[in-house]
């Protein structure tokens, strides 16, 4: 497939792009700066620059493609970037045709949030990720209003480590057994299965060991 991926020069954009490319796929990164994903060279990789918030740059760059896999971020700040963002790109998706969107949110956001133990709910998220978890709810509102062919992936916690391909996916949000956390390297590979799985199409599911 020709693949746009937002949110390229992040830990799990990162890996999209070469779990991507190692899948034989055509992917187009978009960056705002491109020089932190110099050291991924490949020969069907091209490399945008742009800001998510230029929509006339971000439609431009949709164009042509097969499927969009979104992994803006912003931190923890007061911020209305993710929700802005998808915005601009779920209208560039309309105007242009291509339908298949892949976002990524987080496990916490709207029904999910009773997968979330106490301590990380009213503290980690209530107090400190307040800002960042309304501008996903912002954002899945985006999408899901949308015409799109959509699916929202929620991962807890991230971390760095190996794909596995072995984790848990589209549990009950009142399941208390997950772990809580996932590597970026397996969020990427639930992301891009989805491309061409229709089993969470329209769905929100979460994805965590």
């Amino acid at each position: 497939m020709k693949l746009l991926v937002f949110g390229s020069t992040g830990g799990t954009g990162r890996e999209l792009l070469i779990q991507a490319l190692d899948q034989d796929h055509r992917v187009t990164a978009y960056a705002r700066d491109p020089a932190k994903i110099e050291d991924i060279q490949h020969s069907r990789l091209t490399v945008v620059r742009g800001d998510v918030l230029d929509a006339a740059t971000v439609k431009s760059a949709v164009a042509g493609h097969e499927g969009i896999l979104v992994t803006i971020g912003a931190g923890p700040i007061r911020t209305t970037l993710r929700e802005e963002g998808t915005r601009n790109i779920v209208e560039a998706m309309q105007s242009t045709g291509v339908k298949r969107l892949i976002c990524q949110s987080s496990l916490g956001v709207g029904d999910s949030r009773t997968n979330l133990p106490l301590f990380t709910k009213y503290i980690i998220v209530g107090i400190f990720l307040r800002h960042a978890f309304a501008d996903h709810e912002l954002q899945e509102a985006v999408v899901r209003k949308s015409s799109l062919d959509w699916t929202i992936v929620r991962p807890p916690h991230l971390k760095d480590g190996p794909r596995t391909g072995v984790y848990r996916h589209g549990f009950s949000t009142t399941d208390k057994r997950i772990k809580g956390w996932i590597s970026r390297a397996d969020v990427a590979d639930f992301m891009l299965k989805q491309l061409v799985d229709d089993t969470y199409l329209h769905q929100a599911p979460g994805v965590s060991y």
